[in-house]
């Protein structure tokens, strides 16, 4: 015999049952919240008592449905006539969504304003829109990929039934919240940008072009956490020379050779890897990034040519490659200049150099105070290390060659290939003097010399260091 008993609910009499629908149908439209507050008591009765789960009521001229369940829940969908051809949404529930505003909205869905799609899919057409992008060279692929991750992100902040055109400011500020407390300082600032692009590309089609993200203020996330500062870490020429020495040890020629193009240039990693042998002239003596045209974009960050007039020990690390490529075709990729030594068919791996610099760097490499806000050498030597070296080297060595300290300045400027607007915004459109005299490429080829030898100097003295001892 069970234990349990189960309570079922008693029966409304018929004369209950009665005034209820009497009340009921006494509610006529246009509705207000007494009419839902008398609807609701009138349902439970009558829901009880023809065992029924819900009713409803209609505003047909509002395109608007009002259900009530038999626990005297009350929802408003938008339902329209077939002719229309548009499918009915859920707006909200009684009370939190006043029936005016559900009026409302479901007028601007009937004249094609307000749209009942969810968050999800307008992130889907959002990515899809930057996947548009990188088919048309305006972002790159790794760009593309940061977008994601932090698209992946968005996607986990709100329900899979959330219409993005319902959402509200306060429930804007609760997802951003928990991304200032779950978050690292830096990603919620992240996510609190793309939240508002997001939004700001969604909104025109989605939600009659109200952008609540817009009304958030800018500094809603900056005030509430330490924003990260540039790193202040950086590394000598001591530390350098080891790294150069160190990576001769290295199993793979592509491994060593990518480290120290990476020291000689100091190119960015991605320059690194995607180095390919048609930007590299036939003699070996210059290399040439190109910049952006149409049907394909710059190689480098500002999109616009870069030159490399290469040392000896450059064409020396080139021609090892060269070599290496000749000797292992057809079985390597014959495009890029280095390749993962694991599958020579793929370009070198943008996280592998990270791993080499951090494995073959001296204990002591990084320079300077690392403080709580720090992200690039929080972990140990990085990738930026040897750029930030090749500037500050560069000044150096070009300062004891006799230039001014604001030409070798300029002269650094442009061996990091880092653009100077602010000089001469119209330089770029009018000035063409580099390309007759080519005085830029001898000063970089003057600067890229002096940078070399003074590594190689060091990378000489230490060698002769340790056979002494």
């Amino acid at each position: 015999m069970p234990r349990t008993v189960t309570q079922q609910a008693k029966k409304p009499k018929i004369e209950d049952y009665e005034i209820a629908v009497t009340k009921w149908e006494g509610c006529k439209p246009p509705y207000t919240s007494s009419h839902i507050q008398s609807c609701v008591t009138a349902a439970k009765t009558i829901l009880s008592y023809t065992d029924k789960p819900r009713r409803s009521k209609y505003e047909k001229d509002s395109y608007l449905r009002i259900d009530f369940s038999k626990a005297g829940k009350v929802t408003f969908y938008a339902k329209f006539p077939n002719k229309m051809g548009l499918a009915g949404k859920r707006l909200g529930e009684w009370p939190e969504m006043h029936i005016d505003i559900a009026r409302e909205r479901a007028a601007q869905m009937a004249a094609g304003s307000l749209k009942g799609e969810s968050v999800h899919y307008a992130l889907k057409a959002y990515d899809e829109d930057l996947q548009a992008k990188v088919q048309r060279h305006k972002l790159s692929e790794a760009s593309y990929y940061t977008y994601s991750c932090r698209i992946k992100q968005l996607y986990l902040a709100f329900g899979e039934r959330e219409v993005f055109s319902n959402v509200t400011y306060e429930r804007l500020i609760k997802a951003i919240d928990e991304w200032i407390e779950t978050k690292t300082n830096n990603h919620a600032l992240e996510l609190f940008a793309e939240l508002r692009r997001f939004w700001k590309f969604s909104a025109p089609t989605l939600c009659n072009g109200r952008n609540i993200a817009a009304s958030m203020p800018d500094d809603y996330v900056s005030s509430r956490v330490q924003r990260p500062a540039p790193t202040r870490l950086y590394t000598d020429i001591d530390a350098i020379a080891e790294l150069w020495l160190n990576v001769s040890a290295c199993t793979s020629v592509h491994q060593k050779n990518a480290i120290r193009y990476m020291i000689l240039t100091g190119v960015r990693p991605i320059n690194v890897c995607n180095l390919q042998w048609s930007w590299v002239k036939e003699d070996l003596s210059e290399i040439i990034y190109p910049a952006t045209v149409i049907g394909m974009r710059g190689a480098m960050k500002t999109e616009k040519e870069f030159r490399i007039p290469t040392t000896p020990a450059m064409q020396q690390l080139l021609k090892e490659q060269k070599d290496w490529r000749d000797a292992a075709l057809p079985n390597c990729n014959a495009d890029f200049v280095f390749l993962q030594p694991r599958n020579p068919m793929q370009a070198f791996a943008k996280r592998s150099l990270d791993k080499l610099i951090k494995t073959h760097s001296p204990a002591d490499a990084v320079k300077g105070i690392t403080h709580k806000g720090t992200v690039k050498g929080s972990a140990g030597a990085f990738n930026t290390m040897c750029r930030k070296f090749l500037k500050s080297n560069i000044i150096v060595q070009m300062r004891q060659k006799g230039y001014s300290r604001s030409d070798t300045r300029e002269i650094s400027q442009l061996c990091l290939h880092h653009s100077d607007k602010h000089a001469d915004p119209m330089a770029e459109h009018y000035d063409f003097s580099d390309e007759i005299t080519q005085e830029e490429l001898a000063l970089k080829k003057v600067a890229f010399t002096a940078h070399e030898e003074s590594i190689l100097s060091k990378v000489h003295f230490k060698r002769l260091n340790f056979k002494n001892n």
